[in-house]
C-alpha cells in the first residue's frame, strides 16, 4: 500500500500515518479523477491534495502541533473533507462534530475535549454556530466559508504557501475524537487512534473505486468509511441531507455505484414513487447499518436493486464489529436476513453475561467485541470507561443478542430498550415485535417501546407508520404479531399511527423521543421496575 512505505499495517503505529500516505503517496497517482462531489463544487484528487496541504500549513502557521485539538463544526462540504487530513498531518487531534446539535451537547463535548481552533461552516443555523461557539469560547474561530463571523479558513488556505518537503507528524500522532450519537443521553467523547483508520483501510468499503452516495453527516464515524474509500480513487458525492428525492437525483445524474443510508432513509427511498423510474443497475453495495432493518423490508430492497446490501453493525466505539456480506442476504432465499453477519476479520465478538462469562450459542446475552477497531476511552470520562469494559479488556456493547452455531450474530434489543412486563415479568425484545408489524403489507415502518402499566410497569406500544391511503385495524396487526411470535404477551397493548418515524441526527429511530411523553411521570419504572417494587400505585 504505498511506493515503498506501508502504513503499519502489520501492527505498528510508527511511521508514515495513513493521511501522509494518501496525500502525499495516493491522492497524485488520481490527478484529474473527481475526488469530492457536492453540488456545483467538483474537487478532483490533485485540487483535494493541495487543498489539504495548504491548510495544514496554516494550521501550524496558528501554532497547532501535537498536543492541539482542532474541532470543526460543520456540514457536508467538500472543504469538510479535508480538514481531518490536515490536521493528522501536523499531529493535532481532530474533533468532528455534528452542526446540528444544542447548547447543552456541545457545552458537553466541549468540557471533555476542549479545542484549540475551532473551525465553524459558515451555513450551519445561527443558533447552532452561537452555541457551538460559546461552548468553545478559548477556542481560536475560524470559518468554513466566507460568509461567517470570523477569518475564512479556504481563504487562508488559498493564500499559503504550498508545501513541497512536507516532514509530517508520524502515526503515532493521530488521534481523534468521534462523538456518539447521543441515543442514550448526552454525546459522549470516544478516543480513537491511527490503528483505526489503518485498519478500515485494510478492509475498504469496496475493493475497487466507486462513486459513493453519502446522505448522512460525515461528522459521524459513517464518515470515516467515505473518507478512507478515497485511497481507491472513489468519488465522495456529499448530499447536505437525506431527502428520498435528492437520492433519486443523483441516481439519475452523478452515476452512483455505492451509498450508504440508514434502514429508516433506506425505507423512505423505497417508498418514493419515482425510484421506479430510475436505472438502479449501476449499483454495486448499499451498506447500511446504526439500526435493526426488518426482513420484509430488507428483501424489498433486494428485489429493487439486486443482491447489493453490505449490512455493518458496530458503533462509535467499535466501528465494525460485524458485517453480513451481500451474499449472505440470498442465502436460503433470505434466512440470514434477521443477522448481523460474522465478525470482521480482524475482529472478535463474543456473546457474554452479566459477569462477562461466554454464552454457548443460541444463549441471550450482551455482544462484546474486541479488536482494532475498539476506541481507546472516553475521553475525561474514567467511570464510563471502566464501566464500558469488562476486565478483561472486552467492550461491553449494551446490545443484547446471541450466535448461532454458524457463528451469525444476531440482535435482540439495545439493553436500555428491553420490555418487561405480562404476569411472569417477561422479556419482550422490542426488533421481535417490529418484525412481525411490518410483515404486514401496508406497513411500511414500526417501533416499538415500553409505556406504563399500572400492574406490569410496562407494556408493549407501537408506532406505526402505514403506506399512503393505508388504513388498518389494530386487531389485524395484533393477529400479525401473534401469528409470528405466537405468545400472547408480545402484543401490543396500545398503538399509535404516525406519518412518519422521528429520527436522531445520524438517521436512527429516536426512541428517546417516543418515550418521553409516556415517562415524564414515571420514570423509574422505564428500566423494568414494576409499580409492586417501587412502591407505586398507578
Amino acid at each position: 500500500m504505498g511506493k515503498g512505505r506501508s502504513i503499519g499495517l502489520s501492527g505498528d503505529v510508527t511511521g508514515l500515518s495513513y493521511a501522509a500516505w494518501l496525500v502525499d503517496e495516493e491522492f497524485p497517482r488520481y490527478g484529474t479523477r473527481e475526488a469530492v462531489v457536492h453540488g456545483d463544487h467538483r474537487m478532483t484528487y490533485g485540487e483535494l491534495g493541495e487543498t489539504i496541504r495548504r491548510i495544514a500549513t496554516v494550521f501550524r502557521s496558528l501554532g497547532v502541533e501535537p498536543g492541539a485539538t482542532v474541532a470543526l463544526a460543520s456540514g457536508n462540504r467538500a472543504e469538510a473533507v479535508c480538514v481531518p487530513f490536515a490536521a493528522h498531518l501536523v499531529g493535532a487531534r481532530f474533533l468532528p462534530m455534528p452542526a446540528d446539535r444544542g447548547p447543552a451537547e456541545y457545552a458537553s463535548i466541549a468540557a471533555n475535549a476542549p479545542a484549540d481552533v475551532l473551525i465553524v461552516d459558515d451555513r450551519i443555523s445561527e443558533p447552532c454556530a452561537e452555541a457551538v461557539t460559546a461552548a468553545f469560547a478559548g477556542a481560536r474561530l475560524w470559518s468554513l466559508g466566507s460568509g461567517g463571523p470570523a477569518q475564512d479558513l479556504m481563504t487562508a488556505a488559498r493564500q499559503a504557501r504550498s508545501v513541497a518537503d512536507s516532514g509530517w507528524v508520524g502515526a503515532e500522532q493521530v488521534e481523534s475524537v468521534l462523538c456518539s450519537g447521543g441515543t442514550t443521553g448526552l454525546t459522549k467523547c470516544i478516543l480513537h487512534r491511527h490503528r483505526l483508520y489503518r485498519t478500515i483501510l485494510a478492509h475498504p468499503f469496496l475493493s475497487e473505486p466507486v462513486r459513493l452516495l453519502v446522505t448522512s453527516q460525515i461528522a459521524h464515524v459513517g464518515g470515516l468509511y467515505a473518507l478512507t474509500s478515497l485511497a481507491q480513487g472513489s468519488t465522495i458525492v456529499l448530499l447536505d441531507h437525506f431527502t428520498p428525492e435528492a437520492v433519486v437525483e443523483a441516481l439519475a445524474y452523478e452515476r452512483i455505484t455505492a451509498m450508504m443510508l440508514m434502514p429508516p432513509t433506506l425505507y423512505r427511498l423505497l417508498d418514493h414513487p419515482a425510484l421506479a423510474d430510475v436505472d438502479c443497475s449501476r449499483l454495486r453495495r448499499i451498506m447500511y447499518g446504526a439500526s435493526p432493518i426488518t426482513p420484509d423490508r430488507a428483501q424489498q430492497a433486494l428485489d429493487r436493486f439486486g443482491p447489493v446490501l453490505w449490512q455493518l453493525y458496530g458503533m462509535t466505539e467499535a466501528f465494525g464489529i460485524t458485517a453480513l456480506g451481500s451474499p449472505d442476504h440470498v442465502v436460503d432465499g433470505g434466512r440470514l436476513l434477521r443477522s448481523v453477519g460474522l465478525p470482521f476479520p480482524d475482529m472478535e465478538a463474543s456473546v457474554r453475561d452479566e459477569q462477562g462469562l461466554p454464552l454457548s450459542p443460541g444463549q441471550v446475552g450482551e455482544i462484546c467485541a474486541r479488536g482494532p477497531r475498539v476506541m481507546e476511552r472516553y475521553l475525561n470520562q474514567p467511570q464510563a470507561t471502566a464501566a464500558a469494559f469488562h476486565p478483561d479488556g472486552w467492550l461491553r456493547t449494551g446490545d443484547l443478542g446471541y450466535r448461532d452455531e454458524e457463528g451469525y450474530f444476531y440482535l435482540m434489543d439495545r439493553r436500555n430498550d428491553v420490555i418487561i412486563t405480562g404476569e411472569a415479568g417477561s422479556t419482550v425484545y422490542s426488533p421481535l415485535v417490529e418484525n412481525a408489524l411490518t410483515s404486514h403489507p401496508a406497513v411500511r415502518a414500526a417501533a416499538v417501546i415500553p409505556v406504563p402499566h399500572a400492574l406490569y410497569g410496562q407494556a408493549v406500544h407501537a408506532v406505526v407508520v402505514t403506506a399512503p391511503g393505508a388504513r388498518v385495524h389494530p386487531d389485524e396487526l395484533r393477529r400479525c404479531v401473534l401469528a409470528e411470535l405466537e405468545r400472547p404477551v408480545f402484543l401490543p397493548e396500545s398503538f399509535e399511527f404516525v406519518d412518519a418515524l422521528p429520527l436522531t441526527p445520524i438517521g436512527k429511530v429516536d426512541k428517546t423521543a417516543l418515550r418521553a411523553p409516556y415517562w415524564a411521570g414515571h420514570p423509574s419504572l422505564l428500566h423494568g421496575a414494576t409499580t409492586a417494587e417501587t412502591g407505586g400505585t398507578e
